[in-house]
């Protein structure tokens, strides 16, 4: 039996009474850097206390008995003894094992209690006591496959644990007095209107991902009592979105660092070709065959040394016959690449766009969006406000008074070009358009800046909500989602991903963005990139420091002034 812990709520509780109970003149002062210490201390000496129980066992998902190793053990021990806590590791060391371990034992040890949803839309009467979430329906669904049944319907996205909502505010022009009508994506779960009472355990996967402001807004919805475990992975690339609260939970709460690779997951080429970034070795052009293994990792080089726009014209129609041939699903795969412009995301999205466009003979819109011209279609992949989505509608803003665009045609392109334009005749939605421009006068310049030509509706797949858009900067948020940035990527996981570098990029390549970028295929993995790419990459480190504590400052992405860990 071991004692209870003291731990760091108790210990600045007594810290409180201590000084309540002395005359000012004889008020004890700890200074933070002492305080730190005194807190590190009960951690390491908690620590110690913890038994590693060889009782620890559990059955994964073909039956077979998980025998846990000493690490994850004490995640186990430290969540029985009621501790907030964090378990970090690069991948292949076991944090989806670690987690899995210790929601059946607080599951099998009675310690999650049973959950009263409590009107909650998304979570089930009569379940464990234990939600599990992250930021991206993808990386959702990916931990939703190891979670034991009764837990399954208690894996969600935050924004959905939070129940997130459309809201709509009346907001006045400053310069015309009209009033507008403005939509914010807002959590109706809040201090006011907390989480149900009765979730013992929140455990937040790919918590590099989770941002500052969020987690704000997930603490304050959270109610007294709950435990929160954090799992991550320092590895990657710090996050681009601002702070992570990973960065600082790093340096509060007692810290499980799993660094054992297990030997089945050194079987996976992906598994062993990211820890092999990790090391800092890197791998010359004649080595590339020892890693690849057909249908799960490929390697290609560049055949010579290609400008950047023959790099982007090869690399469209590589994925042309990709679609043709199966090899490549856009609606399921992801390709990744380090930048957005010249050979980057942003004309190799087009590009797939328009073919697919034009395969499946779409009508494409042009848009006009402030000072932007835009190009989708119905059904179109897309990125908004950081969270994958699917247009499902487009329509004419009848209220808008712009410039008009061009007619929404199966000829037109994603570059603007229609290879057959149309005749003279109108249809019903040009001429209210043609009507709505003379009524109004013809536009003015707010029309032209703040609005856009159409509407578009989208379902938000994380948040599993259809809202729908049409003011410019809404509009100009919207992005094709079919080839991502590595720093956009973070976060979620794909069964497929197609890397793509070429030399225009080697600035930018670093062990974080190989190792992020290899680490998000789930089952295969296919590399294109110059001969050397793997060499000088590999060798060179973004995340500075050397210890946990030097990491951890870098992963914040900053420091924030005025951040109170308890808000």
């Amino acid at each position: 039996m071991t004692s209870p812990p003291l731990n760091k709520e108790k210990f600045l509780s007594l810290l409180a009474n201590l000084r309540a109970s002395t005359s000012p003149n004889q008020r004890i002062e700890i200074s933070q850097p002492d305080a730190a210490k005194i807190l590190a201390k009960i951690d390491h000496d908690n620590a110690n206390k913890f038994s590693v129980d060889d009782d620890y066992t559990s059955l994964d998902k073909y039956g077979n008995t998980i025998h846990y190793n000493k690490q994850q053990k004490l995640a186990i021990s430290y969540a029985l003894a009621g501790r907030s806590f964090i378990i970090i590791g690069p991948a292949g060391t076991g944090k989806t094992t670690a987690q899995m371990g210790v929601t059946t034992e607080l599951i099998r040890r009675n310690k999650a209690g049973t959950l009263q949803a409590g009107g909650h839309k998304y979570l089930l009467d009569n379940t464990p006591g234990i939600v599990v979430c992250a930021f991206t329906k993808v990386a959702v669904n990916n931990i939703r496959r190891n979670l034991p049944p009764d837990l399954k319907s208690n894996c969600i996205t935050i924004h959905k644990l939070l129940e997130f909502e459309p809201v709509f505010y009346d907001v006045k022009d400053p310069d015309t007095g009209d009033s507008k009508k403005k939509m914010n994506f807002e959590p109706t779960r809040d201090f006011l209107r907390q989480l149900p009472s009765t979730i013992k355990w929140i455990i937040i996967e790919e918590s590099s991902m989770l941002s500052l402001d969020l987690w704000k807004q997930l603490y304050a919805a959270t109610p007294r009592g709950v435990n929160f475990l954090f799992l991550g992975d320092i590895q990657q690339l710090p996050p681009v979105f601002g702070p992570a609260i990973l960065g600082f939970k790093l340096l509060e709460l007692p810290v499980i660092e799993l660094t054992e690779v297990y030997r089945q997951a050194l079987e996976s080429p992906i598994i062993r070709i990211a820890h092999r970034v990790l090391s800092g070795i890197g791998i010359p052009k004649e080595d590339y065959p020892s890693f690849a293994e057909e249908g799960k990792l490929v390697i290609s080089n560049w055949g010579k040394k290609v400008s950047d726009e023959d790099a982007l014209f090869a690399a469209v129609n590589i994925f042309k016959r990709g679609i043709d041939s199966g090899r490549y699903s856009p609606a399921e795969d992801m390709i990744l690449i380090p930048f957005n412009k010249a050979f980057g995301t942003i004309e190799l999205n087009k590009g797939i766009a328009n073919y697919l466009a034009k395969k499946a003979g779409d009508e494409v819109y042009q848009i006009i969006s402030g000072f932007n011209k835009l190009y989708f279609r119905v059904g179109e992949k897309v990125l908004y406000d950081k969270e994958d989505a699917t247009i499902t509608r487009i329509e004419s803003n009848i209220g808008y008074t712009g410039v008009q665009p061009l007619p929404h045609s199966t000829t037109l392109d994603y570059w603007g070009y229609d290879s057959a334009p149309r005749s003279g005749e109108l249809d019903n939605e040009d001429i209210d358009l043609l009507l709505s421009a003379i009524t109004s006068g013809g536009g003015d310049k707010e029309d032209r800046v703040n609005k856009a030509s159409h509407k578009i509706t989208i379902f938000l797949n994380n948040s599993e909500k259809e809202i729908s858009i049409q003011t410019a900067g809404e509009i100009n948020s919207l992005l094709l989602g079919y080839a991502l940035t590595v720093h956009k990527a973070q976060g979620s996981k794909w069964r497929k991903v197609f890397f793509i570098t070429h030399q225009s990029h080697a600035k930018m390549l670093q062990r974080e963005m190989l190792y992020t970028a290899f680490t998000r295929a789930r089952e295969e993995l296919y590399i294109i990139c110059e001969p050397e790419a793997l060499m000088n990459g590999i060798r060179s480190q973004r995340v500075k420091g050397n210890t946990l504590a030097e990491k951890a400052e870098f992963f914040k992405g900053k420091i924030v002034e005025g951040y109170n860990p308890d808000e």
